[in-house]
């Protein structure tokens, strides 16, 4: 099957493996490629990446849920539950927003052709906010 041909690189289907196997698929064997990319790791970053996505929507639900208690402490006068809960839901925020920040980062890197080299790529800023918008990435 031959490559996907589009004009934008955002627009181009992602996260499976498979969709690396069956572009290389005239070079090699499926199943090596498949193999390799095992060997390599790529696996796991696809299957670590959705489970991000799937602990940002926890966090999310887990926020929403806290929102709801915060509310139920205020209105009985509970006010040392109200505050735990009102930090608690922040610091929710604010790492939901990060992980959020990271799974929308661009996708046209380019890493050093050297294995052992990542330089600043790879870096996380030092102006990393605490809550970045989901954007916050494609300033650079």
């Amino acid at each position: 099957m031959p490559i996907e041909l589009c004009s934008d690189i955002n627009n181009m289907r992602q996260n499976h493996p498979e969709l690396i196997v069956r572009d290389l698929s005239h070079l090699a064997p499926a199943s090596f490629i498949r193999n390799e990319l095992k060997w390599r790791g790529v696996n796991k970053w696809f299957r670590v990446r959705r489970l991000l996505i799937q602990l940002k929507h926890t966090w999310k639900d887990r926020i929403e849920a806290i929102e709801q208690e915060k509310k139920l402490a205020k209105q009985f006068g509970d006010y040392k539950a109200h505050l735990y809960l009102k930090g608690y839901a922040e610091c929710l925020k604010d790492c939901r927003q990060q992980i959020r920040a990271l799974c929308h980062s661009p996708r046209d890197i380019d890493f050093p052709e050297n294995p052992r080299i990542f330089g600043a790529l790879c870096d996380l800023p030092k102006d990393f906010p605490y809550r970045p918008h989901k954007r916050w990435f494609w300033r650079y």
